[in-house]
């Protein structure tokens, strides 16, 4: 093996690499499995909890607290390895490590919009979310992050700010239904890590599987009957790790094919909050307001049990993510 460029620095997928992928994938999950039980004891002490009502399915107060767990999983994986000889040596590089500490500022600022959100009664305001979204996302520009589409600098940060924003909020509508948003997660994670690490992209893949580990550890607790939630904590959280790890994947020299196969893999949460988005303008309802018209909520309408339905979109999510790596491998 030998270093290549900024975040894609090893050559060929030696043991070593393996060793490392091994790692961060066992870490973040290790992590969550522990964290998790912390997070539902300090919700019910603290009172963050989501209660029933009618725009929602569960019938008994759940603890909101599982973002925090998840990402304790995922910063602590990165720091963990990131003190392995291997990974100092090929990924974590001065510059990507500068990279890495304005990302994790970003997400600071997410996570901590995201518990406010949780502990309020009814929310934030959604301007004062939306202002916590564009900052983070700021901060994302300024360590560098944009999708590479344009050859303008100004046109591609216009659009990086507008997916950061808009698939953070897409991964935080998805979470209607339990184990729905965390393994719709993993399983993009998943697709992204592949096609990072298909490419020499070790660093995208590092946090794509930091990601996924995250989320299936998670569903330990979150899959139905759930006895925890991510919250907006989470949900916020993921979303935007996921789309930054979109922003930085690079197939060839045209930088539409990473846009392609990441809206392929995002496919889930961008299709729910599409015909969400459409179907409360139509009705005059806010864009905003919670209730029960996801496509999840459709699925059980029409007969699918809540397991089923969530099954049946883990199916949608791994279709579109596997029309990503036909069409990447394809071309």
């Amino acid at each position: 093996m030998r270093p290549g460029g900024p975040g894609r620095n090893v050559s060929g997928d030696g043991p070593d690499l393996w060793a490392l992928y091994l790692a961060v994938f066992a870490s973040s999950l290790a992590v969550v499995l522990i964290a998790t039980p912390w997070a539902i004891s300090a919700a019910h002490r603290l009172g963050v909890l989501d209660v029933p009502s009618d725009r929602k399915v569960h019938l008994q107060p759940i603890p909101l607290l599982g973002g925090v767990a998840i990402y304790a999983a995922i910063w602590l994986a990165l720091l963990l390895i990131s003190r392995l000889e291997v990974a100092r040596q090929y990924v974590f590089l001065p510059d990507v490590t500068s990279e890495l500490a304005l990302i994790f500022l970003s997400t600071v600022v997410l996570i901590l919009v995201g518990i406010l959100d949780d502990r309020r009664a009814g929310g934030i305001a959604p301007w004062a979310k939306l202002f916590g979204q564009v900052l983070a996302a700021g901060i994302v520009l300024v360590a560098g992050v944009r999708f590479q589409v344009f050859g303008t600098p100004l046109l591609d940060s216009v659009l990086t700010l507008v997916w950061l924003v808009g698939i953070s909020n897409a991964v935080n509508f998805l979470d209607n239904m339990d184990g729905l948003s965390a393994g719709a997660t993993a399983i993009a994670a998943a697709f992204f890590f592949v096609l990072a690490s298909a490419n020499g992209q070790y660093l995208v893949a590092i946090m794509a599987l930091a990601v996924a580990g995250g989320c299936l550890g998670f569903l330990r607790y979150n899959f139905n009957p759930a006895i925890i939630f991510m919250g907006d904590a989470g949900t916020l959280f993921l979303g935007f790790l996921l789309a930054i790890i979109g922003a930085k994947l690079r197939l060839g020299p045209a930088g539409w094919w990473g846009l392609i196969a990441a809206v392929l893999i995002l496919i889930l949460p961008i299709f729910d909050t599409t015909f969400v988005t459409l179907n409360r303008l139509r009705t005059g309802r806010g864009v905003t307001q919670g209730g029960k018209d996801h496509t999840s909520h459709l699925l059980v309408r029409r007969g699918f049990p809540h397991r089923q339905a969530v099954l049946v979109l883990y199916t949608v999510a791994l279709v579109g993510g596997s029309a990503a790596l036909a069409l990447t491998w394809s071309g």
